[in-house]
This record gives structure tokens, C-alpha cells and sequence, in this order.
């Protein structure tokens, strides 16, 4: 089955955060302390918004600490967060080949595959960490988040449910469960999933944004826009909750 774009980009901003926010740990205390030293620098400089030097320093940092998984990984999230996708790829991928039963190496690259349009590739990478580790959460939601991308919406929800059921009331991944049952057709089922969200404060910003398509392609666009503090133009929400609302993505069987 071909892969949608449209997902791919939904996806897209929740699968940077994932691979700033979801990963294990960083085992800091046994990391190369000049590689340490360039991921400090390389997170100032990516919280200043100065985008090259930020990548270059999460470069510099894989360099200085070429055999150690966790700088590797923690420098290919930096490098695709950056917009160096296909560097952190083969950053990833290289250490993957070295390490390969290491799940942490798989489900980065998994991340990055789909970020890069290989959302095939995605899947197979994330089924076999889940192959060894069945519960893992971020490996479920972003081979769901692959699934959505290849159209395969039943499964992909399948691997929410799954996921929820491990880390009940999540709001990113009930996020993503709405989100794909939006592109799925099944607008009042994502209404459902989002509801007891609905007026809280603190949450992601695309829970609000998803909220507001809800509201728009319900025909209730004022409500939509008071959610959105315009993120989306009023032209360009409109476009999209007829795309929703009007059927232009199929419910699956």
C-alpha cells in the first residue's frame, strides 16, 4: 500500500518531540566527558533556535564517543530534531550494525525512518523490537505512527490501545490514537478519546490543535478557533475539517 503524505506531516512535529522526550534515560555518569561536554553545547545552542551549530555539535559529540549507544543515540535525535535526517541515519544505523540486539539503537532509527518517508522500513525495525520487548511504549506508538503513515489505520490503533493500556491516560499517545482514527473517518470515536482532555491546562499543544479540527469539522468553527489562538487560518481549518468531515480519508474495514 502506498504511504499518505497528509499523516506523515500530522505526524511529523509529535515524532521530534518523541525523540527529544521518549527515550531511555541518559546514563550520563559513564558518557565521554567531551562528548558530554558538546551535547550541553549543542542543547544551548539548539534552545537559542541557532539550528547549524546546534547540529554540528551533536555531530561533534557522536564523533568524540564513537562507541558509546547512548551518545550516539541522544546525537542522532539532535542531528534529525535539526533537520539532519540522513545523517542521523547513518549515525544510527552504523551503531545499530555494531550493537544489534541494543532496542534503544532500533527504535531511534525506527523514528528517524519515518520522519525520512521509509515508514515500511519503520515498521519492520519497531515489529522486531517489539518481537523482544512487547511492552515497550515508544516502540508501539511509532510503529502505530508508521502504520498510519502506510494507511494500515485498524493496526495502527491496535498498537495505541496497546500502548494506553501500559501507560493508561497518556495524553500523547491518546493524542495519536485520536489523531488516527480522525484520518480513519471515525470522528466522534477520536471526540471520545480526546473528551476527558478537553479545558485541562498543561497539555501539548496538538492536543488542542486536534481538539479544534474535532470542533471545526462539527460545524462549530468559533469553538474551533478559541482552541487553535490561531495556529491554523480560518481558510486552511476550514479546508481541512472538509477533508475530514466530508470523507476524504476512508474508514478501513
Amino acid at each position: 500500500m502506498t504511504a499518505n503524505p497528509w499523516p506523515a506531516a500530522l505526524f511529523g512535529p509529535a515524532l521530534c518531540l518523541a525523540l527529544a522526550a521518549c527515550g531511555p534515560p541518559a546514563d550520563r555518569a559513564h558518557q565521554d566527558p567531551d562528548a558530554e561536554a558538546r551535547l550541553r553545547v549543542a542543547a544551548a545552542a539548539e534552545a537559542s533556535g541557532n539550528r547549524d551549530m546546534a547540529a554540528g555539535m551533536f555531530r561533534a559529540a557522536a564523533d568524540a564517543a564513537p562507541a558509546d549507544t547512548t551518545v550516539q543515540v541522544r546525537a542522532a535525535e539532535g542531528l534529525a530534531r535539526n533537520g539532519r535526517l540522513e545523517e542521523a541515519r547513518d549515525l544510527i544505523a552504523k551503531r545499530a550494525q555494531a550493537a544489534p540486539r541494543d532496542a534503544s539503537l532500533r527504535r531511534t532509527l525506527g523514528s528517524i525512518e519515518i520522519l525520512s518517508g521509509r515508514a515500511a522500513e519503520a515498521v519492520r525495525l519497531l515489529t522486531e523490537v517489539l518481537r523482544a520487548e512487547p511492552d515497550d511504549v515508544k516502540a508501539l506508538v511509532n510503529r502505530g505512527v508508521a502504520l498510519d503513515v502506510l494507511q494500515q489505520h485498524k493496526a495502527a490503533q491496535a498498537d495505541y490501545r496497546r500502548a494506553l493500556a501500559l501507560s493508561p491516560g497518556d495524553a500523547t499517545v491518546s493524542n495519536d490514537l485520536a489523531l488516527s482514527l480522525m484520518l480513519s473517518g471515525r470522528l466522534e470515536d477520536a471526540r471520545q478519546v480526546l473528551a476527558p482532555f478537553r479545558g485541562q491546562t498543561g497539555l501539548p499543544d496538538r492536543i488542542g490543535v486536534n481538539l479544534g479540527i474535532l470542533d471545526a469539522a462539527a460545524g462549530r468553527p468559533e469553538l474551533a478557533q478559541s482552541l487553535l489562538n490561531g495556529r491554523i487560518a480560518g481558510p486552511d481549518l476550514a479546508n481541512l475539517s472538509r477533508a475530514i468531515g466530508g470523507g476524504a480519508v476512508r474508514p478501513q474495514p
